[in-house]
């Protein structure tokens, strides 16, 4: 083999030695990168305290970790002493006195962290409640009057979505979000 031979074969094995090396030190600098994703929930649940036949301080909790939307649908009814419901409905006033938090009928003009109730018989909690955190009292009180051997039920059940992105309460339950507060569909109750 010629001397020039020599030097260009020299020559290309120092180029590939050095890529090589190089390639590996670029390696050995590159760190891995881990890209992980928790999944947020929305998980309501009712706070309320029961005194004989008196409930009381009813507000709404949102036990997720992620912000959301809260409603609630209130249902009053009699049951009979097998817990069985019965068709006739209590009356408020006679068969029962119940005092309201501070809930307003569904306007544009709409507050935040307020109890709006609208047309579709939901209370819309108004500004989204962060993880842990609670509403306002939507029932102060339910008091039974009268009995007759049927036992009184105030059933409050608790709805939540999460708040971003404001289309999510849009495509569910049809209401619109304007400067961070939540307008209920259908109008007024």
């Amino acid at each position: 083999m010629s001397k020039r031979k020599r030097i260009i074969a020299l020559l290309v094995g120092v180029i590939l030695l050095a890529g090589t090396a190089g390639t590996l030190a670029w390696l050995s600098v590159t760190g891995v990168l881990v890209n992980q994703f928790g999944i947020g929930s929305v998980t309501p649940s009712v706070q309320e305290t029961l005194n004989g036949k008196v409930k009381s301080d009813v507000k709404a909790k949102n036990t997720g970790t992620a912000p959301a939307y809260i409603r609630a649908a209130v249902d009053i009814y009699w049951q009979d002493q097998n817990g069985a419901r019965l068709w006739d409905e209590p009356v408020a006033g006679t068969d029962y006195v119940i005092a309201w938090g501070s809930v307003s009928k569904a306007s544009a003009s709409n507050t935040a962290s307020s109890w709006v109730v609208a047309s579709d018989g939901y209370y819309y909690w108004t500004s989204p409640v962060a993880p842990m955190g609670k509403t306002d009292v939507l029932i102060k009180s339910v008091t039974e009057q009268k009995a007759d051997g049927k036992n009184l039920v105030v059933d409050i059940s608790t709805q939540a979505i999460q708040s971003t992105p404001d289309d999510a309460v849009a495509e569910a339950w049809g209401c619109t979000v304007k400067d961070g507060v939540l307008v209920p569909p259908h109008g007024g109750a």
